[in-house]
């Protein structure tokens, strides 16, 4: 008999990872290294700044008050991609709000890594970066955060290329760090959402403001 046929019916159909483990039994997981000075990618809406530390539970790796977590991305078409989520056409208008900033770290960060296969060994699958609603993995990051880990390294959702993102850990609200470099989103990278992803350039009706929803 094999292992497949000792699992009860569907149980391929729900999910498999479960509640984080007490984050003393976090030591040892595996860790992702940011130097300083390394660069990233963030998406706002133009006018606000790129520090933006969310506490709101409105993303998926939101810590609680007083601490909040800042999204960023290995490159700009993974953090576009984390923006539109399963939008497929994009508006020059639209896009023309959005500003997209290259922030290099102003200091070291230590971050639990998500994607790579150690994980397994302390429950985390895939899904973490994926499942929905936010609960679970808001858990999973309050218990990463309590182990001492800075930040969470995840794979982007809605690429399938697996680019990939950190969730970076502080206190809750606008961080002054370095701005670095800001552009506003426009034909160049636009061109290369089409070409990479498949996503349509096209007018559309106006939508509402997308906000600071990482996903």
């Amino acid at each position: 008999m094999t292992d497949d046929a000792k699992r009860p019916p569907g149980a391929r159909q729900t999910p498999s990872i479960g509640e984080p483990p007490p984050h003393e039994h976090l030591d040892g997981f595996p860790v992702w290294h940011v130097h300083a000075g390394t660069v990233l990618c963030r998406v706002t809406t133009s006018g606000l700044g790129p520090w933006w530390f969310s506490s709101s539970a409105y993303g998926r790796f939101d810590l609680a008050p007083p601490r909040g977590t800042c999204y960023l991305a290995d490159d700009e078409v993974g953090a576009m991609l984390e923006v539109l989520g399963p939008v497929n056409v994009v508006s020059p208008s639209w896009a023309a709000r959005l500003s997209m900033w290259h922030l290099g770290l102003p200091r070291q960060c230590s971050a639990a890594d998500t994607t790579v296969r150690a994980a397994r060994g302390y429950g985390v699958t895939a899904e973490l970066a994926s499942i929905t609603p936010y609960d679970l993995p808001q858990r999973w990051a309050a218990a990463f955060a309590a182990a001492g880990h800075q930040g969470v390294r995840y794979r982007v959702r809605h690429d399938p290329g697996g680019s990939r993102a950190l969730a970076l850990f502080g206190a809750a609200g606008e961080r002054r760090w370095p701005r670095g470099r800001r552009q506003q989103v426009g034909p160049a990278l636009l061109r290369r959402l089409a070409a990479e992803a498949g996503v349509r350039v096209a007018p559309l009706p106006a939508v509402t403001d997308i906000g600071e929803v990482w996903d």
